[in-house]
């Protein structure tokens, strides 16, 4: 397909410089259009989608610096090169930081302006590449939510209709294997909805609804969706009986997907007869440890608070390495841990634990040695007004 030209606008109240750029650049195989003053400029450019825009400073009416900022105002995508002949340092300083790409001192030697014209539509061209790269990823990723995450949401409806023996009678083992593929159904469907939600941080499409939550209310549901996996692998799933009262400001549906994640993937690393013991207490800030008060340190929003709610996952696993503790959270980062059983996984639950629990103004670190277990810890910031609520977890 023939490539087509590039368009250059030429923004310069002098005749003849611009006559004679005009004539440079069509030679070399560029598109160009001339304008004799800013307001004349702007026109143009809602008018056409130009590629590089030589802009001199001073002119009637808009001056060159102003004319530059409304054409990042309005989110041109033109590159910028400067022209003018009253230059000095500071107005240098002032064009590159208002997103001009180059700057060049009249009178210009034709050959060193022609290359900083090809220079400044190479580095335009790059950012476009790179800008259409990420949109497509963008795209793919939002993509995964309806052509595989709703496929498989059917693929677990169909296989536990058959499990539940509707459709014919079902013997004990057969509902085990059954179950098993639900799970592995279930587990896909995480690393999906994870990934989605590590887009949607990045790109600030997140939405999150804040409202009070009882955060043991979150842990007895999460518990009790992983007791019949963890049965069958011999684990011990313990929620230490703590009912607190102190709510935490969360969305509840982020902060049960992080209960989930961290679950589940103690359950990946504890060996069969292992045990995983869940807490969640309410701590004054003179109760708080050495490593607590550092990590809040770390998230000075929430330094001010007057408690604290901890929520702490310990297990007698394999533990982590130092070194592993230090990018753990990093997404697409895996322990090396290993346990009687296989794991998989994408490396995204644990980033994903740590952008939804520093949105709700927490922190989450983990503490370990190898051989010895872990545990993940979370601190969260206590509600001002907490008030026991039981309907606080969507059904």
């Amino acid at each position: 397909m023939t490539k087509q030209p590039e368009m250059i606008l030429i923004v310069d109240d002098e005749t003849d410089i611009a006559q004679v750029l005009k004539l440079q650049l069509e030679e070399s195989g560029y598109i160009t259009n001339w304008a004799a003053d800013g307001e004349t400029a702007l026109q143009q450019l809602w008018a056409n989608n130009y590629d590089l825009v030589l802009l001199d400073m001073r002119m009637p009416g808009i001056s060159g610096v102003d004319v530059l900022r409304r054409i990042r105002d309005n989110c041109f995508d033109s590159a910028v090169i400067m022209m003018t002949a009253h230059g000095n340092e500071s107005l240098v300083v002032e064009c590159m930081k208002a997103g001009a790409a180059d700057y060049v001192a009249k009178p210009f030697d034709l050959d060193d302006m022609m290359m900083r014209i090809e220079r400044a539509l190479e580095n335009r061209r790059t950012v476009r590449l790179k800008k259409a790269l990420e949109q497509e990823k963008d795209d793919f990723i939002f993509m995964l939510s309806h052509d595989m995450k709703n496929p498989l949401t059917a693929v677990i409806g169909s296989i536990d209709i058959v499990r539940e023996g509707r459709l014919g009678g079902v013997s004990p083992e057969q509902a085990e294997y059954l179950q098993a593929a639900i799970e592995s159904c279930q587990e896909v469907v995480t690393m999906i909805d994870n990934l989605l939600d590590m887009q949607r941080f990045d790109t600030g499409r997140m939405q999150s609804r804040i409202s009070p939550v009882n955060p043991y209310a979150l842990l007895e549901t999460a518990v009790k969706h992983f007791s019949a996996a963890a049965e069958r692998e011999n684990i011990t799933l313990i929620l230490e009986a703590n009912d607190i009262t102190t709510e935490i400001a969360v969305d509840s549906s982020l902060l049960a997907r992080v209960f989930a994640n961290l679950i589940g993937n103690a359950l990946q690393f504890v060996p069969n007869g292992g045990a995983i013991s869940i807490s969640c207490d309410y701590l004054e800030p003179g109760q708080l440890s050495n490593s607590e008060v550092e990590a809040i340190a770390r998230t000075q929003s929430c330094s001010a608070a007057p408690g604290f709610v901890r929520i702490r996952v310990i297990d007698n696993g394999a533990g982590v390495s130092s070194d592993d503790l230090t990018n753990i959270f990093e997404r697409y980062v895996q322990s090396d841990n290993t346990s009687k059983r296989s794991h998989g996984g994408a490396g995204l639950g644990l980033a994903f634990c740590k952008k939804a629990v520093e949105s709700f103004d927490g922190s989450i670190w983990a503490e370990s040695n190898r051989g010895e277990g872990g545990q993940f810890i979370i601190l969260l910031p206590a509600h001002t007004n907490t008030t026991t609520s039981e309907n606080s977890i969507p059904e």
